[in-house]
């Protein structure tokens, strides 16, 4: 009779302590998630930044003093650096905002006015355009992506001080100077180019980019007349660096 009841109070001992050990098992902590860094999180979700460099040929400008148009115009190509910050909306997609200066390259215009006399004008022309971009990649290939885009934005032209010569008749040259002058406006750009995956994250960009201004003057002469340029284009080739945050 007391081994019944000797084997009932073992077992009634036994299950509180089977129940505690089940229920510290169910307790367990769940494992402690790291705080989000807001840093990573920002610049790793598509984010780049880019720096490119290159050699910028101007193309296609008309010029006029007066409304005459120049009998002859010459522009000189340049180099071109620039930088910008973008952001890759999806495989196919991106967009950024760039900055370049075009550093100065020598002009020369001749013009004649009837009755009157000749001109030559020496300047240099340079300047900075700010743009906003958009591109289409079009896949990639053994780590390289071509694409396409364009651009919108604003331009500002410096024509450094400038000389003039005026050839009046039987007499002889007279040479004159004009301080700098500055002009700004609309400018928009079209592009093409390829993309080399190098290293996690870096691609080497190899672009074309057509730049067109839509004025430029030089400062006004002794009869206050400013000599202008019009539709100043520059077809750039570059080469630049670009770094993803996200990889």
């Amino acid at each position: 009779m007391i081994r019944p009841f000797l084997a009932l109070a073992i077992l009634l001992a036994a299950v509180p302590i089977h129940g505690a050990a089940a229920a510290d098992l169910d307790m367990v902590p769940a494992p402690l998630n790291p705080a989000p860094n807001d840093t990573m999180s920002f610049f790793g979700s598509g984010w780049y930044i880019r720096g490119d460099l290159g050699y910028s040929r101007p193309q296609g400008p008309s010029g006029s003093y007066d409304g005459v148009p120049f009998s002859h115009l010459s522009l000189a190509g340049s180099a071109v650096a620039g930088g910008g910050v973008g952001y890759k909306i999806s495989n196919w997609f991106r967009a950024d905002v760039t900055g370049d200066y075009i550093f100065a390259g020598n002009i020369q215009a001749n013009y004649s006015l009837p009755g009157c006399c000749a001109f030559s004008d020496k300047a240099s022309l340079g300047g900075w355009a700010v743009l906003v971009n958009g591109y289409v990649d079009l896949g990639t290939w053994s780590g390289i992506t071509p694409y396409v885009g364009g651009g919108v934005g604003y331009a500002f032209m410096e024509a450094a001080k400038f000389t003039g010569q005026e050839l009046l008749p039987n007499a002889l040259p007279v040479f004159t100077s004009y301080p700098q002058h500055n002009t700004g406006g609309f400018a928009w750009a079209l592009a093409a180019g390829a993309a080399l995956d190098v290293a996690p994250g870096v691609k080497i960009d190899f672009g074309y980019r057509y730049l067109n201004i839509a004025d430029a003057a030089l400062a006004a002469d002794n009869f206050g007349v400013t000599p202008k340029l019009k539709s100043v284009g520059a077809h750039q080739f570059r080469i630049g660096v670009r770094y993803m945050f996200d990889n």
